[in-house]
């Protein structure tokens, strides 16, 4: 039996290599380093003259900076024709499903991939087989796999804690092996062997250090990224990094609401308080588009003093090579494109939770927020909205107000009932209209949700309704919300 080697030198001493010709699954949960692992595994290919070929939802030029960030040129390969990269078409899952015969798909696929391909990668896997078809695409996926002539390696985001679909069990049951890959608090990665044809003796995962320009590397022993260690009540405290023109104020009203907040500007304030023996339980970096490379040295300057989660926030979007930097350089964590707030606290709290050693709360263990089948009346609305405001701990959320001449005779609450997301949003009366309160929403978030609504009224048979319409935060506007409700709630 031909073995083959990924390139990752203490994962190969374990294992002995992979199968040829295998089917292999790498599980993990977003920024834990899947990608690079698959690149690894091609460069190994590439460097010993072999064809290859990646699936991806990247571009070509992310591909090529992923790459040359861990020290591996794939441009050149590409231009030769020794690297064929491939890219998820729009409406892949519509267009896979309409197909006449499914396996033709992957048929297809194998043609663009060459039939001298000797090893493929596809990041991510799911959309090959996760679809409304149920585990139809399943077995036609894994028979793909067997029948393919390369060592395939397949990505599939999930750290493995919750239950997985059936169709993705499925092909979890069918793979020849099923590694999964998990980034630890101190920065360094454990690629676990869950299963493997044919079974290894040791046990324990295999630890390795992500080093740019040199990829997945056995840990060389410099880190001193200290485990959690900070005195009971430090969790509370927050230094909240901004490196951007400024923050947003909700973003800033939710963190005083939330912690003992100190704000600070500059990096080496930051390191110079936590040198002086400042505890802290998290690190916010807030950041804009252009203060990406700066975000990713914070980190790499701060991650050696703490053991606390830092996690980076940004309302831009962001590079996937900005994403990857930053993590590789400390970060626990990076939320981007106008993130949300219930977003980010439930991210924090994972972060957090895995820097002392506990288990990610599984999916159905957190608490189920109540979703309002109609109009809440006035009194009980106020009540719900005045509770929410006194809980320092609940979630925030924006509040939209909407008044009109005729609030209860024009179905406006109706309207507004209608385009709520099934995310704790409700909808309930306040004296002169109603109001809604939408889960989690920056106002700015809000603007989505409006737009719909206007859209809905726009086409009612007696035309445009006008509404004048407020939108208010629970992090900086409680007592202006207060005053929408406080007619109600006496």
């Amino acid at each position: 039996m031909k073995r083959i080697q990924t390139g990752i030198a203490p994962f190969d001493r374990r294992t002995g290599g992979l199968k040829s010709g295998g089917l292999y699954v790498l599980a993990g949960a977003p920024g834990s380093g899947k990608l690079a692992v698959v690149l690894q595994f091609l460069q190994g290919g590439l460097a010993a003259g072999e064809r290859v070929g990646l699936l991806t939802s990247f571009a070509p030029e992310e591909v090529f900076e992923q790459a040359q960030h861990l020290g591996f040129d794939f441009e050149s390969p590409w231009r030769e024709g020794r690297l064929r990269l491939l890219g998820y078409a729009a409406a892949f899952e519509q267009l896979l499903l309409s197909a006449a015969e499914p396996a033709q798909a992957f048929e297809e696929l194998s043609g663009l991939m060459g039939a001298d391909a000797t090893r493929i990668g596809v990041d991510p896997g799911k959309p090959l087989w996760e679809t409304r078809a149920g585990t139809a695409l399943s077995k036609r996926f894994l028979d793909w796999g067997r029948s393919l002539h390369a060592t395939a390696l397949i990505t599939v985001a999930t750290d493995m804690a919750d239950t997985q679909s059936p169709a993705t069990e499925w092909v979890l049951q069918g793979a020849t092996g099923v590694f999964k890959i998990e980034r630890l608090p101190n920065g360094l990665r454990h690629l676990w062997v869950r299963r493997i044809s044919p079974p290894i003796d040791e046990q324990g995962p295999v630890s390795l250090e992500l080093v740019p320009g040199q990829g997945l590397c056995p840990p060389a022993g410099r880190l001193d990224r200290r485990s959690t260690d900070a005195p009971i009540g430090s969790e509370r405290r927050l230094l909240f990094l901004t490196l951007a023109d400024e923050a947003p104020e909700e973003l800033l009203g939710w963190a005083r609401r939330q912690y003992d907040t100190v704000e600070v500007k500059d990096p080496l304030r930051v390191v110079s308080r936590l040198q002086d023996g400042e505890v802290f339980g998290l690190v916010l970096v807030y950041l804009d588009r252009n203060h990406s490379g700066q975000a990713a040295e914070a980190c790499r300057a701060i991650r050696p003093l703490t053991g606390a989660p830092i996690i980076l926030a940004t309302d831009d979007r962001v590079r996937a090579t900005d994403r990857t930097q930053a993590l590789d350089a400390g970060a626990n964590d990076f939320l981007s494109d106008n993130f949300n707030l219930v977003e980010l606290s439930s991210r924090i709290d994972r972060a957090w939770r895995t820097s002392i050693g506990l288990p990610s709360i599984r999916r159905g263990e957190e608490e189920n927020v109540a979703v309002a089948q109609g109009v809440v009346a006035e009194e009980a609305f106020a009540r719900q909205v005045q509770e929410r405001l006194a809980d320092t701990r609940a979630a925030p959320f924006a509040l939209v107000r909407a008044q009109c001449s005729d609030p209860r005779g024009s179905g406006l609450g109706e309207v507004l009932l209608k385009h709520v997301r099934d995310a704790g949003d409700f909808v309930g009366g306040v004296p002169g209209g109603f109001a809604v309160v939408l889960q989690g929403a920056r106002p700015r978030q809000a603007e989505g949700y409006l737009a719909r609504v206007r859209e809905t009224l726009a086409a009612l048979p007696d035309g445009a309704l006008e509404v004048d319409v407020r939108v208010f935060s629970s992090a900086l506007d409680a007592q202006a919300i207060l005053e929408v409700v406080q007619g109600a709630a006496a």
